[in-house]
């Protein structure tokens, strides 16, 4: 055998070999793996018996635990209701809430206020849990705007979330509740007071009347349902509150405070003996009631017993020291004594201290410091109280008007611009309004037109007063006083009589604004008339103004200028009585006093554009051309087309020997006035001083015809033809000459030589 084959023999040997002890190796491993796939199954058999026995052993306590929770929510209806709604929360207070059926809702709050007892209003039987969980299901309800009227419940559910929604107070959802129980149960006597409760909480006295009365009809006759019904129907002004007492004392059950409270109705209906009665009997059964002593002297106060007033405003301060409206009134009595003022403003501060008196108590305070010296203190507790009562719309508006009769108009401005949002008051606008008209005395030019632009300001802002109330005496007044000043008499006049009889037709701002009135209706009888009932309260800066005006009407200018001098000694910012007095002094050619007058103004109101008219034609008066021209220049800066400032310039440049600078001021007047007849007349005078006569003599016929009162423009006229020998015609303006001065020397020749002179020509 060759080696070869030898090889080939041992490699087959080794390979059937190997071959042989893998098979053996994977036969064990396949053996063993059969062995262990055996134990695995008997393994997990065996886990799984003992996984289904563990199952069967949860589920029996599952049951066994729900049945427990079953029994505890069937026994504990709280934790029931707890759970219920618990669940409806979860499910639908997330942002992906699917829609709500109104049948669950009205499970989740009938499991809820099934809990409310429902004998009384205020008093809660819910846990906080519940009143928690019911304030989110509400809040949840609204999200999804559904009502009571969608939900559609029974009475008795309605009735008591009504109730419980009170006592969580959530208020539109009680009275919604109580309103839906009513309509079903309309006879349950806590439905209707909790509806009642709601009406006092929110101030409806007309809503709270009406469930008070159906109380009422379910209680006829208790007590304090009665006593209720008249004290409400007392701060309604009611009539009838008289009568609700009356039923007390019919059955027998009032008491002093009752009588007490008829002897206000009976104050309040004017009949001031009964009242006095009444409260007299109340104290006597019971005089341990501060309240009724205070109502005793406010009775004594207004019947004219102060001295009375003040022994029983003592006797209430003696059993409550802390009363302030007993300080109050105390107050109010000492000021009108003579030698009391420091115990007055003692009772004053204290009224003050105690938030008691309102507004009136509060400047009364004021007023006392003043009278004492202490302005700064007397402001200081003004401005102090508003600083504590920004939203008091009639102190804030009260103490503006105080700064505006005091002439302190641009602080008086600020306070109103500091108004905070929010307020309407009435006094307000009338303040604002007054602020218009003090403005425009400061800004008046002569043309009319800031006039005009501000005082329909002034007549929108008292308007405005009236739109809030329409008894405001103040503003009737002031509407009256700018509709005046617009020119608007008679409805001036309407105005003026309702303020007249809203306050005393004496008030002297009243009589003051009437005499005015008259003036402007030429009645001059009417308004000393009028002015003398305004005098009857004191002299006053007012008084004298009206008076100077009445003076200077019936042509009195000395007296005029007397009584304008008065009323400035009194009230030197009177812009009004220094602009009249420096037109009577022009009268009386008193240049220098004009002139005075007019710087003053100016100081207190540099925007017066009449003032420095005034000024310009002082210093004509004085012969001081250039500083009188200067003014009219001035004027014209801010007015371009006063009329009269062009006229007096063109004077002023005729008096210089300018007269090539007065044609174009001339012009520029008529252009824009063609009726100002002393234009016309001014620039007669300048073509006769270029001797263009029959242009002058135009002019002069156009003045007249303006002005047929013009007695400048007649004499030139009468002299130009008497001159150029038209004597028919010299002679009939001569004799319109005399029909306006009958006693015109120079006329009365004039006239004379004409007659002579046609006679000879007859």
């Amino acid at each position: 055998m060759s080696t070869f084959a030898i090889a080939i023999g041992l490699t087959s040997l080794s390979v059937a070999g190997a071959v042989g002890y893998w098979m053996l190796n994977t036969s064990r491993n396949v053996i063993r793996l059969l062995d262990m796939q055996i134990l695995l199954r008997e393994s997990q058999a065996t886990h799984f018996h003992q996984l289904n026995r563990s199952a069967e052993d949860a589920q029996h306590q599952i049951n066994t635990m729900q049945g427990t929770m079953d029994s505890l929510r069937a026994i504990h209806p709280e934790i029931d209701a707890s759970l219920t709604v618990h669940s409806f929360l979860n499910r639908h207070e997330t942002s992906s809430t699917p829609a709500m059926e109104l049948s669950e809702i009205c499970r989740a709050l009938e499991s809820i206020v099934q809990h409310q007892t429902v004998e009384s209003v205020g008093v809660s039987t819910l846990t906080p849990t519940h009143q928690s969980m019911l304030r989110r299901l509400l809040v949840l309800l609204d999200t999804h705007q559904i009502t009571m009227t969608d939900l559609r419940m029974n009475a008795d559910t309605a009735h008591r979330l009504g109730l419980c929604a009170l006592n969580i107070q959530h208020h539109v959802w009680a009275e919604s509740a109580l309103g839906s129980a009513y309509h079903q149960s309309p006879g349950h006597a806590s439905i209707v007071e909790g509806l009642e409760y709601i009406a006092r909480l929110r101030g409806d006295e007309a809503l709270q009347r009406h469930w008070l009365e159906a109380r009422m009809k379910i209680s006829p006759d208790d007590p304090s349902l009665l006593r209720s019904h008249a004290h409400l129907l007392a701060s309604m002004g009611d009539e009838e509150a008289e009568r609700a007492v009356r039923r007390l004392e019919a059955l027998g059950v009032d008491t002093a405070a009752d009588r007490s409270l008829l002897s206000g109705l009976r104050a309040r209906a004017g009949a001031r003996s009964e009242a006095l009665e009444a409260i007299e009997q109340a104290l006597g059964e019971d005089p341990s009631r501060h309240e009724d002593w205070l109502s005793y002297a406010l009775l004594l106060e207004a019947d004219g017993e102060p001295t009375l007033a003040l022994e029983a405003n003592e006797r209430c301060l003696t059993l409550e020291r802390q009363c302030g409206e007993a300080w109050a009134l105390k107050a109010r009595l000492l000021a009108g004594g003579n030698g009391n003022d420091r115990d007055a403003l003692k009772a004053a501060t204290h009224a003050v201290a105690l938030n008691a008196g309102g507004v009136d108590a509060i400047f009364l305070k004021s007023e006392l410091l003043e009278l004492e010296g202490s302005g700064v203190a007397a402001e200081e507790t003004l401005m102090g109280a508003l600083t504590n009562q920004p939203m008091n719309g009639e102190l804030r508006a009260r103490i503006a008007g105080k700064l505006l009769l005091n002439h302190r108009i641009d602080e008086a401005q600020n306070l109103l611009s500091q108004t905070p949002d929010g307020i309407d008051h009435a006094l307000l606008h009338a303040v604002e309004g007054r602020l218009h008209l003090a403005h425009a005395d400061r800004h008046r030019d002569g043309t009319g037109q800031t006039d005009t632009s501000l005082l329909d300001a002034s007549l929108k802002s008292f308007n405005g007063a009236l739109a809030l109330d329409r008894e405001l005496g103040v503003g009737w007044l002031g509407l009256a006083r700018t509709q005046r000043l617009l020119g608007e008499v008679e409805v001036a006049g309407e105005s003026l009589a309702r303020a007249r009889r809203l306050m005393d037709e004496n008030d002297a701002s009243v009589a003051s604004e009437s005499a005015l009135l008259a003036l402007d209706t030429n009645d001059v009888n009417a308004a000393a008339g009028y002015i003398d009932a305004a005098d009857v309260h004191g002299a006053s800066a007012t008084v004298a103004y009206v008076r100077g005006n009445i003076a200077a009407r019936t042509g009195h200018l000395d007296l005029a200028h007397k009584n304008f001098t008065e009323c400035l000694e009194q009230d030197p910012a009177h812009i009004r009585a220094r602009l009249n007095r420096s037109s009577i002094s022009m009268a009386l050619d008193e240049g220098r006093r004009v002139l005075d007058d007019a710087e003053i103004l100016l100081d207190l109101a540099p925007m017066l554009g009449l003032a420095r008219v005034r000024k310009g034609e002082g210093h004509m008066m004085l012969g001081e051309w250039d500083q009188a021209s200067k003014q009219f220049r001035h004027v014209l800066e801010s007015a371009p087309h006063h009329t009269h400032a062009l006229t007096q310039l063109a004077a002023c440049y005729m008096s210089m020997d300018r007269p090539e600078r007065a044609e174009a001021p001339l012009n520029e007047a008529l252009r824009h006035s063609p009726e100002h007849a002393p234009a016309w007349h001014q620039r007669g005078l300048l073509y006769l001083e270029w001797a263009k006569i029959d242009n002058a003599l135009s002019d002069f016929e156009a003045a007249v015809r303006c002005d047929g009162q013009h007695l400048d423009a007649r004499l030139h006229i009468a002299a130009l033809l008497h001159k150029s020998d038209r004597v028919g015609e010299a002679e009939a303006a001569w004799r319109a000459v005399l029909s306006i001065d009958p006693d015109h020397t120079v006329a009365k020749a004039r006239l004379a030589e004409c007659e002579r002179n046609l006679m000879t020509t007859h």
